[in-house]
């Protein structure tokens, strides 16, 4: 099946034209974080959407995952980095961390939960301390990008 992946400039998500997709964003992340970990949606629906770029994962018509891009003090902030239960360990994860490594600006860092450490190691974050802080009740380690802007592993598509 063909992939797509869409990039929602910060700022475009309220746009009419892309409603659609960021409601596709919000059901993956509903998914996997509220239903699957049991995260608040108060938490996840944090009301800066419309501010932040993301990015969105189509496996034909179906969207399967997301991650949400947001510039904060310290740099770019990779989170709400999500894939359907049945969509993971086939690669799409890699897939929109390193789209989103190549639309990034800045120093980039993650709050990567403890279970996920290994899989952001394995493409080249690495832990900025050994301290553990909870987020919705999960332990999570600060993680930074220590190498160049990253390269897109496909075409990204704007929507207009």
């Amino acid at each position: 099946m063909e992939q797509t992946v869409i990039y929602l400039e910060p700022g475009s998500a309220s746009l009419a034209t892309n409603q659609g997709y960021l409601a596709m964003c919000k059901h993956i992340r509903r998914e996997v974080f509220v239903k699957g970990q049991g995260v608040s949606e108060a938490i996840d629906f944090d009301g800066k959407d419309p501010d932040c770029g993301h990015l969105l994962l189509l496996i034909g018509d179906e969207a399967i995952g997301t991650v949400r891009i947001r510039v904060t003090e310290k740099g770019t902030k990779l989170e709400r980095i999500a894939v359907l239960s049945t969509y993971r360990g086939l690669h799409h994860g890699e897939l929109l961390v390193r789209c989103a490594l190549s639309v990034a600006h800045g120093p980039v860092y993650i709050h990567a939960q403890i279970q996920s450490e290994g899989f952001y190691q394995k493409l080249g974050f690495v832990a900025e301390d050994q301290s553990i802080f909870y987020e919705a009740n999960i332990p999570h380690r600060t993680m930074i990008w220590p190498h160049e802007k990253g390269v897109a592993p496909c075409p990204i598509t704007i929507p207009s």
